[in-house]
């Protein structure tokens, strides 16, 4: 409860842009994450057991838990301003792309125009979101390597590593020798 309440406290206030990713992503994607788990079960209960391939229903509700988990993972890390969010996301979108290719090519009847529809206003908008997401992350990762670069921090062991008089005011203050 105390991770979730620290996570909470993170939510930027309306009319924060400090965030690269805007404020209502996150708590979306937690609610797309979970409806996504009323239908897991419906999947799992209704789907033929066979389907020209064993395991069809722990094929496809297996499937649609990942997407979940994918979905809940990105909301999580999105919430914690994380630079993993770019991964995340791009391996939702992924996720979201391949479940509207799949429904659509392996529904039959009239279920192939519900598939198609929520291909088309849902799993693909959505997907291409996780695009533009990845895409703010990555930009606001370039734009501030050079003032990084300027500001003396380099890169070691793939970790940013800031310049020694940083850390050595960081220690200062919080041993409170902060100079007056």
């Amino acid at each position: 409860m105390d991770v979730l309440r620290r996570l909470l406290a993170r939510l930027p206030t309306a009319g924060d842009d400090t965030g690269v990713v805007p404020a209502w992503v996150a708590p979306s994607f937690l609610v797309i994450a979970a409806c996504l788990v009323p239908w897991i079960v419906v999947l799992f209960l209704t789907l033929p057991e066979n389907y020209t391939a064993a395991r069809w229903r722990l094929a496809w509700g297996g499937f649609d838990a990942g997407l979940a988990v994918s979905l809940g993972v990105t909301a999580f890390l999105i919430l914690r301003r994380s630079v993993l969010t770019q991964t995340a996301v791009a391996i939702t979108a992924a996720l979201l792309v391949c479940d509207a290719w799949f429904d659509v090519l392996t529904s039959r009847g009239s279920a192939v125009w519900v598939a198609l529809l929520l291909a088309i206003f849902v799993e693909l908008p959505l997907a291409a979101f996780c695009v533009w997401i990845a895409r703010s992350v990555e930009r606001v990762l370039e734009d501030a390597r050079p003032y990084l670069e300027a500001g003396g921090f380099t890169i070691h062991n793939r970790r940013l590593v800031p310049p020694p008089a940083a850390v050595e005011r960081l220690h200062d203050e919080a041993a409170g020798d902060t100079p007056a």
